[in-house]
């Protein structure tokens, strides 16, 4: 737990200790009409209102969970030689397998390919496949039927990878993604060394956005309120997020479920980064008591009118006493930093009068 104040509590450590005899007021701001011990009320104690700053955060695990949906299924048959270890970010034509060698390349779209590709086929298959060639910089241009140029530039693709240059995509070393460069996934099932026989799942890609959630133990929950920010760091980037809801987890447990502070997913649009892991675990920094500095004084001299609105009682230099709204910015370990007063005027701790 990160906790922060100034050194300038010392004086106020002074007063404290004129506070034996009530400190059960000094843990909390008075949130509503407080009776003081007539016993107690027969003097009053001052204290002179210093600059502070208070502010308290923990760290705790935010969880990221995506879910999946399939893409693509496997057409080719063999032993998988290959399978590509860094699916965070797959551009077009990248290769994500290798079935008997045999590369399976990505290819932007939303049209399944479901057929050999060679000359004379047209649609939107085609198209799609001469969209990725565009990219590889092999075409100059699609126009969704496969001439000769498109085969001119799948032989050079193929060259690339050394495969045989046939200038044709048999069924299966293409598959359609919806779009890229995204983050998918291959299928468990097409690990190296494992044989496929052809309809395996074979690529998976995000469905949704990423749900980012705190969850919280019983000690944990008593701990964070609603109000709290979170701030969430993932390979160098930082989200600021906030509470938009809870719910149960198994064994009882707490959540708050996270949105960005402007509404939306934590991640922005950043998304992609986390859209590779179906589940990720971000030790994040919750802000419990938000920063903040200002005058200062022992909560204990802060108590509410009937209508809920804080005041404290103020003692000029004569000594004459005077009642003062004021707005408390923050409060912690005792202390409690307000608006309405100044650094320097005195401040009465115990009211003369009892009833407050």
């Amino acid at each position: 737990m990160t906790r922060f104040l100034t050194k300038q509590n010392l004086a106020l450590a002074c007063g404290a200790l004129l506070l034996a005899g009530v400190a059960f007021w000094a843990g909390r701001v008075t949130l509503g009409p407080q009776a003081v011990a007539p016993t107690l009320t027969s003097s009053a104690v001052t204290v002179e209102a210093t600059e502070v700053s208070v502010g308290r955060s923990v760290n705790l695990n935010v969880v990221v969970e995506q879910k999946r949906r399939a893409l693509a299924t496997n057409a080719l048959s063999g032993v998988v030689t290959w399978v590509r270890e860094d699916t965070a970010n797959v551009q077009q034509g990248d290769v994500l397998y290798r079935v008997a060698n045999t590369p399976v390349r990505a290819v932007a779209g939303t049209m399944p390919f479901y057929r050999d590709l060679a000359p004379g086929a047209s649609g939107e298959d085609v198209r799609q496949l001469q969209d990725a060639l565009v990219a590889k910089g092999v075409l100059a241009a699609a126009n969704g039927t496969f001439g000769e140029s498109t085969t001119r530039a799948v032989k050079a693709w193929q060259r690339a990878l050394g495969q045989v240059e046939t200038g044709t995509i048999p069924l299966g070393e293409v598959i359609a993604a919806p779009r890229l460069p995204a983050p998918l996934m291959v299928d468990e099932a097409l690990m190296v060394g494992a044989l496929v026989s052809g309809g395996e799942k074979a690529v998976l890609g995000a469905a949704g956005d990423p749900i980012f959630s705190l969850p919280l133990s019983e000690q944990q929950a008593r701990l964070v309120p609603e109000s709290a920010t979170i701030l969430v760091t993932y390979q160098g980037k930082k989200w600021d997020a906030v509470v938009a809801g809870t719910e149960m987890k198994e064994g009882g447990d707490l959540a708050y479920v996270l949105a960005a502070s402007q509404g939306g997913p934590v991640c922005g649009a950043d998304c992609a980064m986390v859209a590779a892991s179906e589940k990720l675990s971000l030790l994040s920094k919750v802000t419990i008591v938000p920063p903040t500095s200002g005058p200062a004084v022992p909560v204990a001299a802060v108590t509410s009118r009937p209508d809920g609105t804080a005041v404290v009682t103020v003692v000029d230099p004569t000594g004459a006493t005077a009642e003062r709204g004021v707005t408390v910015l923050g409060s912690q370990d005792g202390v409690a930093v307000l608006e309405g007063i100044a650094v320097g005027e005195r401040v009465q701790v115990l009211a003369a009068t009892p009833g407050r």
